[in-house]
């Protein structure tokens, strides 16, 4: 069986490359890393591949900037590119942070200029596919995961596509920590879009355990930063669980003065961090110290986590991750190595599990169009995906909810079509941005910061 890892070159390969290993009931006989980026590809390579030769049963791993080399005859093909690198995601964050609107990477504008570049890409990379893989199942992982799933499915040649996201499995595993309760005797019911979405239940033995968990929301606040982000008086009168990206929508004021007063964006957090880190790899590897070069990787991934939407929340949230309830449970995978092996894991075992998906709507959520992607539960086996009925939805939910995929169906238009108009209507409907005059300053500021990544336009 062949993996195909699209944007190889990513800090986070060698997480999945380990992720991979932590189980033997799915093996693979070839995986191969694709990017762009020759240099950066070697060193991360040269990680991943120690690490495979240090199982108990490696696989043959190579990698190659022959994008159609790298796609032949896979199986699966897990996707995390980044058009444009870290430092254009600095852009997107400070161009639209100029006129006080929210920058973030996937979340409103800086989401939308992120679509823009990469969406053509994507497509390109999906008629490959469909030519050098037809029976390949591309996992999408690449951001934002939602949007660039619904351009997938829209226009893309290739339909075995599963847009993925592990913020779920971070909510779930809350969840188990408050109840006490292992992941396998827990279902948390969640509905949304990507980055957008809410847990409206929650079963443990078939009995409905959220009105407990909202009763004493302020215990749960304390044991996991996930939910610290939001006011209990919030949670308990929505009588749902929030994603912790619906932050931005809910204290987007707030969100975006403590980026600016910290004078310094997420991106350019992530850039120095990783400028600094593959500085350091590069060399250890050269070397042959890929021993040390790992110890340092991992290192570096930790000091990323431990600063997660801290300029947002003016790093108020922070001391949580120190008093966080050391509960003795089984936890769901996490991360994208985890929900990745995961969905392999049920496709090939024919393993019946309830993954959180960004799929097809199809009736799934009322009043929205079948062929919206949405993020729901799904039952998955060796068929495919099931997404799971969820019916009528709350209205403080749908008001952000359909706003939003109007959104992205404007965005996808944008990108696609290189449609100036689609691409100013996408950023007007967007709840963050507040008027037409400030979207299109936002746009013209894009298209000229981004033109060689804009060609469509």
């Amino acid at each position: 069986m062949k993996l195909t890892i699209l944007g190889g070159a990513g800090m986070r390969t060698p997480l999945l490359i380990q992720g991979l290993f932590k189980h033997d009931d799915v093996t693979f006989d070839e995986i191969v890393l694709f990017d762009s980026d020759k240099e950066r590809l070697y060193v991360m390579g040269e990680i991943s591949k120690y690490i495979v030769n240090q199982q108990i049963n490696p696989c043959k791993l190579i990698f190659t900037t022959d994008i159609r080399e790298a796609i032949y005859g896979s199986d699966f093909i897990y996707s995390a590119i980044r058009v444009g690198k870290e430092e254009s995601r600095v852009n997107d964050e400070k161009m639209s942070l100029k006129y006080g609107v929210l920058g973030q990477e996937t979340t409103g504008p800086g989401g939308f200029a992120m679509a823009l570049r990469t969406i053509p890409v994507m497509l390109e990379y999906s008629h490959i596919i469909s030519e050098l893989a037809p029976n390949a199942w591309l996992l999408n992982f690449t951001n934002p995961a939602g949007l660039i799933t619904q351009a997938l499915i829209n226009y893309g040649p290739h339909k075995k596509v599963i847009g993925i996201c592990d913020a779920h499995a971070g909510i779930k595993n809350a969840i188990g920590k408050f109840l006490k309760v292992p992941h396998t005797e827990l279902q948390a019911n969640y509905f949304g879009l990507n980055h957008l979405g809410w847990v409206h239940s929650v079963l443990v033995n078939g009995e409905e355990k959220l009105p407990e968990i909202l009763d004493n929301i302020e215990r749960l606040r304390n044991i996991s930063h996930i939910f610290s982000f939001f006011d209990a008086e919030l949670i308990r009168d929505m009588g749902m669980l929030p994603n912790e990206y619906l932050y931005y929508f809910y204290y987007q004021e707030i969100a975006a003065k403590n980026i600016i007063n910290a004078n310094e964006t997420r991106g350019e957090q992530i850039v120095n961090l990783n400028h600094s880190l593959l500085n350091q790899l590069s060399k250890l590897v050269n070397e042959g110290k890929i021993e040390e070069a790992i110890k340092n990787y991992h290192q570096t991934l930790e000091a990323r986590s431990s600063t997660y939407m801290s300029r947002e929340t003016s790093g108020d949230i922070h001391n949580v991750y120190e008093k966080e309830e050391k509960v003795d449970i089984t936890f769901e995978e996490e991360g994208y190595e985890g929900l990745a092996l995961n969905v392999i894991k049920s496709i090939v075992n024919n393993k019946q599990q309830v993954l959180t998906l960004n799929v097809p709507n199809n009736g799934t959520i009322w009043h929205m169009n079948h062929d919206d992607i949405v993020e729901v539960p799904c039952l998955v086996n060796k068929n495919g995906y099931f997404p799971l009925s969820i019916g009528e939805v709350p209205n403080i939910s749908m008001s952000l909810i359909k706003p939003v995929k109007t959104y992205e169906r404007y965005t996808v238009e944008a990108a696609v079509k290189g449609d100036y108009n689609a691409a100013i209507n996408a950023l007007t409907v967007h709840p963050l941005v507040p008027s037409f005059s400030v979207a299109k300053k936002i746009m013209d500021e894009y298209l000229i910061v981004h033109k060689e990544f804009l060609p469509q336009f």
